[in-house]
């Protein structure tokens, strides 16, 4: 499934090029898998590009509003069995704790209940990432069991604080 371009006040969410893997071969990581080097980065991007081909995955790279430099990646992965998306984000290390993963997730969560038609979306992350648990409790995502030892969250349309304009 090709990504469209989402936009936001300060973000612009695009699809990714493989022109692209320099600028995020520090934050290219898929399925457990983390890229060591270009080369990695780019076999990764493939693997994405053919997940999404079998609409599996809709995956974005993260630029700043009048820029075209990836500063992150953010996307739905593992399918989407049930009307559920499980969403997955990483932001470069210079641009974090500025509110730019905020805008981004919330037009990944608004594109996903909107355009997707998902009942529920769902996140997981480490219980030593303060930053992610405190940004999906800010968008109203609620902590759910999970068995694979990370933290798991939950949303769904009805709980979601976030306004028809997600750029807020």
């Amino acid at each position: 499934m090709r990504a469209p371009t989402l936009w936001g006040r300060r973000v612009v969410l695009r699809a990714l090029r493989p022109d692209d893997v320099a600028d995020i071969v520090d934050i290219s990581v898929y399925d457990g898998v983390t890229a060591r080097n270009e080369a990695e980065a780019l076999d990764l991007l493939r693997r994405i590009e053919a997940d999404a081909a079998r609409g599996e995955t809709v995956h974005w790279g993260i630029c700043l509003a009048g820029g075209d430099t990836l500063v992150g990646t953010i996307g739905f992965y593992r399918g989407f069995r049930d009307g559920t998306g499980e969403v997955g984000y990483v932001m470069r290390a210079p641009y974090r704790r500025r509110g730019l993963m905020r805008e981004a997730l919330a037009l990944v969560v608004a594109h996903g209940f909107g355009p997707l038609g998902l009942a529920t979306i769902e996140a997981r992350t480490a219980a030593d990432n303060a930053a992610s648990i405190g940004l999906l409790g800010r968008l109203g995502f609620a902590p759910r069991p999970s068995d694979d030892g990370l933290l798991r969250f939950a949303l769904r349309p009805a709980l979601t604080p976030l306004s028809a304009n997600p750029r807020g």
